[in-house]
């Protein structure tokens, strides 16, 4: 059944709260993050129980990487539902009023983009909006994977969560 657009506004949203929240709590510390600069990660010393020892800078970036990746995410979320709309709006001029999975799938590059230029208009990301910054690296990574991640969960397990989301129109509630 081709999918109505409350139902894909619903999925969108049902697989960012739980396949992106969860994903995105494991991935962040792995990210490149941007407060290690472009000098590597380097060693800032810290006193702990009276010994004084040299911690990465990666360490103390850590609650700054969860609140980027975090905004990011729910900017998708809220950005997605405009797409949802636009989306909509072009499916009416295809026979079968769908995408097939490949668009949905190819569909991060314009929604990245976007996402790119609100992250900085909304200074989640400060650094620079060339593509050569600091957080372009961090970002991507954490985009792609997330979007790769949902858009599988959403052609697999997401049939097996919801029996019926398939034949209501992807709507879950």
């Amino acid at each position: 059944m081709t999918f109505t657009l409350r139902g894909r506004i619903e999925t969108r949203l049902f697989l960012l709260l739980t396949v992106g929240v969860v994903w995105t709590a494991i991935v962040t510390p792995f990210l490149p993050s941007p407060s290690m600069g472009s000098g590597g990660a380097g060693m800032v010393p810290m006193q702990m129980n009276r010994v004084m020892v040299s911690l990465p800078v990666a360490y103390n970036a850590l609650p700054f990487d969860y609140r980027m990746t975090f905004e990011t995410l729910g900017l998708m979320a809220v950005l997605g539902i405009v797409w949802e709309l636009v989306y909509h709006f072009a499916q009416q001029y295809r026979w079968n009023k769908d995408w097939p999975p490949l668009f949905t799938l190819v569909a991060v590059i314009p929604e990245g983009i976007a996402l790119w230029y609100v992250i900085h208009l909304t200074h989640v990301e400060n650094g620079s909006w060339a593509l050569a910054s600091a957080g372009t690296a961090m970002f991507a990574i954490h985009i792609l994977s997330t979007w790769v991640l949902i858009w599988v969960a959403m052609l697999g397990p997401m049939k097996v969560v919801s029996l019926r989301w398939r034949f209501e129109g992807g709507q879950l509630w």
